[in-house]
């Protein structure tokens, strides 16, 4: 895992470095790597090829536009030809600094305003994004609206220096921020920045690449936020005894499915055993179990009204299920069961209506973004209803990311993996993850039911809520790049590959 910062806290270090080793030294350091990865990539040099400028720096005011053209100058020196930088009338000292260097190495100079600049950026082969950076705060000034409009107009790559120009906080509840430059690859200095991985900042990021060797490496190193990465599975995993049995393993209650959604029931407890749990019982409404018994095989069905005597060691409700007053009933059972529990679907709408205390035993919350949103709301002080709360937290999903994460997960005392194509999991204890999945693939019916079934067979093998909701997250997202690799598929062309994973062998090695 890496660390993530916000840009408060980059801000921060950016100054504590400044003063030890001094501005020039800074830059240099951060030119040198962001140069480096550009003169590696091989798309970036044969997009370079092809045009004519190979590459032109769009430069703002300020610090960022030092780092652009600082990068301009090492590519000359180390044999890139044809460079342009596009500059406005007024520069700050340190990137006017760095453009007198710029021009001493061979990089032409042409006004932002001149009537060249369109043209040269039109005909670029790589167009190198330096208007703003982490300083940058809303709303965008018309000058660099007009430039970022500018960069639009490339048909070459756009790589952006650290920052793609224009990501910002949520600054108004009014609206949105601006949209910012639309990069191709991110070329973000380590720590990396934890607003990139903000849903409604994310698509502006494109590849995001660190760039190290600028702080010193313990930089981030307290920071209550991370960036999974695929070998963090393994220590996520609950352990295996070789000598186990069965009910070492632990059982899985599932609270699932009604009429019309009965493949939701079958996905979560398929999923809870492809998880590793040792056994698995779907507790369904009386009139559905011969139906549902004809679609499990390894996993019992049984009546609602007649649960058995099995002692079980987690349980799940939600997918499926329905929202009325009996499952309104059943959910507050459940909630003082002394057991982990997952909550998905319906089951998250009733948890929002409900006024349930906080619970005392471990609580993992599996939203997507429509259901995530009563959630916060009521984490605000709001009703679950209210048209002006729930706009503002599908707001702040996208804009405010960590901190309305965090703060529901602080509210209801649980775990909350908010899903999406970038999935953010938050604890109680303010602690923060992100998995960047993106895997359009994965977008598919019952996705989520495979999602909360993982996680439940994980609670039931002993894992923590935070545990168990980074290792399904991060199953779930290999699960879907590997199958994705042969085009799209149903929910349940994830269970084998999960299970796989979920074994805990031999992924370091095998997963990318």
């Amino acid at each position: 895992m890496r660390p993530l910062v916000g840009f408060a806290s980059a801000l921060a270090l950016d100054a504590s470095a400044r003063d030890g080793l001094g501005d020039d030294l800074l830059m240099e350091a951060a030119a040198v790597g962001m140069a480096a990865a550009i003169d590696a990539d091989p798309a970036l040099r044969k997009a370079a090829a092809s045009g004519s400028p190979s590459i032109a720096a769009v430069c703002g005011g300020g610090n960022n536009a030092g780092d652009a053209l600082a990068v301009l100058r090492r590519l000359a020196f180390s044999g890139w030809k044809d460079l342009v930088a596009l500059v406005p009338d007024s520069l700050g000292p340190l990137a006017s600094r760095r453009l007198a260097e710029a021009g001493l190495a061979g990089a032409r100079v042409i006004g932002l305003g001149d009537d060249a600049a369109h043209e040269a950026v039109a005909r670029a082969g790589v167009v190198l994004d330096g208007l703003s950076g982490v300083g940058f705060k809303g709303p965008a000034r018309a000058a660099l609206v007009q430039a970022a409009a500018l960069i639009a107009s490339a048909r070459g790559p756009v790589v952006s220096m650290d920052v793609p120009s224009g990501v910002g906080a949520l600054g108004s509840v009014a609206a949105d921020p601006s949209a910012p430059v639309c990069a191709d690859i991110t070329l973000c200095v380590e720590p990396l920045k934890a607003e990139l991985y903000y849903p409604g900042f994310r698509p502006y990021a494109g590849r995001i690449l660190p760039i190290g060797g600028v702080f010193d490496r313990s930089a981030g190193a307290a920071s209550t936020m991370v960036l999974l990465e695929p070998g963090d599975l393994e220590d996520a995993l609950p352990g295996l005894d070789p000598d186990c049995h069965k009910g070492d393993r632990g059982a899985v209650c599932a609270f699932a499915g009604s009429y019309g959604s009965t493949g939701a029931a079958v996905l979560c407890s398929r999923a809870a055993a492809a998880a590793g749990a040792g056994s698995v019982t779907l507790l369904a409404r009386d009139e559905l179990v011969p139906m549902l018994s004809t679609m499990l095989v390894a996993q019992m069905v049984r009546p609602e009204s007649d649960p058995g005597t099995r002692r079980f060691t987690a349980a799940l409700a939600g997918p499926g299920w329905g929202a009325d007053e009996r499952n309104a009933a059943r959910l507050e059972s459940l909630w003082d069961a002394a057991l982990p529990l997952a909550l998905d679907a319906d089951a998250l709408g009733l948890l929002a209506t409900s006024c349930l205390a906080r619970r005392c035993s471990p609580l993992l919350l599996t939203p997507h973004p429509g259901e995530f949103a009563p959630l916060a709301a009521v984490a605000a002080g709001a009703q679950p209803d209210d048209p002006a709360a729930l706009e503002l937290a599908a707001r702040r999903v996208r804009f405010d990311t960590a901190a309305v994460v965090a703060e529901t997960a602080a509210y209801f005392g649980a775990v909350v993996a908010l899903k999406g194509s970038v999935t953010w999991i938050g604890d109680p204890d303010g602690r923060l993850a992100v998995w960047d999945g993106r895997e359009p693939a994965l977008a598919t019916a019952g996705s989520g039911d495979v999602l909360v079934g993982l996680a439940a067979g994980f609670l039931a093998r002993g894992a923590s809520a935070w545990d168990a909701a980074k290792a399904a997250v991060i199953a779930h997202g290999l699960a879907g790049r590997a199958l994705a690799r042969r085009g799209f598929f149903e929910a349940d062309a994830l269970l084998p590959e999960v299970a796989r994973l979920s074994y805990g062998r031999g992924i370091n090695g095998n997963q990318g």
